[in-house]
C-alpha cells in the first residue's frame, strides 16, 4: 500500500474509482459529462500529487491517454461536439438498477 500521509494536504478535492461507483449506483449523475468530470478529477490529482517521472504518473498518464481516445470515439464529450451535456444519462430511459 502506497504511504500518503500528505494526501488531502495537496489534494483539496479527492475522487476514487471506488467513489464513482458508489455515485453510479445511487443514479447521483444526471449526465454523462458529470461522470466524466469525476474520471478526469482522478487523472488530475495524479498528476498533482506525483512526480511526473514516477511509475505512479506514468501509469496515469497512459491510462488518461486511453481514457479521453475511447471517450472520443464513442461521443461521450460535449467537447468534442457531439456530446451529452444536457442529456441524461439514461436517454429518456427508465433507470435500471445495477451494480458495478
Amino acid at each position: 500500500m502506497l504511504q500518503a500521509f500528505d494526501y488531502f494536504d495537496v489534494i483539496k478535492k479527492p475522487m476514487d474509482f471506488a467513489r464513482i461507483r458508489n455515485k453510479t449506483n445511487r443514479f447521483e449523475y444526471n449526465t454523462a459529462d458529470e461522470m466524466l468530470a469525476d474520471i478526469r478529477l482522478i487523472f488530475s490529482n495524479c498528476f498533482t500529487y506525483n512526480k511526473p517521472s514516477t511509475v505512479v504518473a506514468v501509469a496515469g498518464g497512459e491510462l488518461e491517454r486511453y481514457f479521453e481516445r475511447r471517450v472520443h470515439e464513442l461521443n461521450l464529450d460535449s467537447q468534442s461536439g457531439n456530446g451529452t451535456k444536457s442529456s441524461s444519462l439514461t436517454n429518456g430511459r427508465k433507470r435500471k438498477r445495477t451494480t458495478l
